[in-house]
């Protein structure tokens, strides 16, 4: 009986210490964002995170019209409530007009995880104004 029990709590043990290192090795991602502009495309988009831990994070912007990939913005590693200013730029080039969708992601190893993130927010361009939708 006594094997059985020492078994048991050795199992349940290793499951735990398993459990803990997977737990450990998923960054959580911000619970949630905001964007908001000024109105001129020059001034581009200020990004606001909610987050719990230090995580690196960016952004995948994505042309809403056919849901195709425009491209990725590391911001940086940040924590808590910052405020982060984003030029609208990705790949060096200020998006054009548009409409596009803005997902907050964290980053591992300079590339968006498969860590699910928080609801995506619009943008529209029409010529130099922006306005977050």
């Amino acid at each position: 009986m006594r094997v059985k029990i020492a078994a048991l709590v050795v199992a349940l043990a290793s499951l735990l210490a398993c459990t803990a290192t997977a737990w450990g090795a998923t960054p959580p991602a911000p619970s949630s964002f905001t964007l908001s502009a000024k109105g001129k495309v020059s001034q581009g988009v200020t990004v606001k995170p909610v987050m719990k831990k230090q995580r690196t994070i960016g952004l995948v912007v994505f042309k809403v019209r056919g849901h195709t990939r425009v491209g990725t913005v590391l911001l940086g590693t940040f924590s808590g409530h910052p405020s982060i200013h984003w030029n609208l730029k990705v790949n060096g080039t200020t998006l054009a007009s548009g409409a596009y969708e803005i997902d907050l992601r964290v980053f591992v190893g300079g590339k968006p995880s498969s860590i699910p993130g928080p609801k995506p927010s619009d943008i529209v361009i029409s010529g130099q104004s922006i306005r977050v939708t």
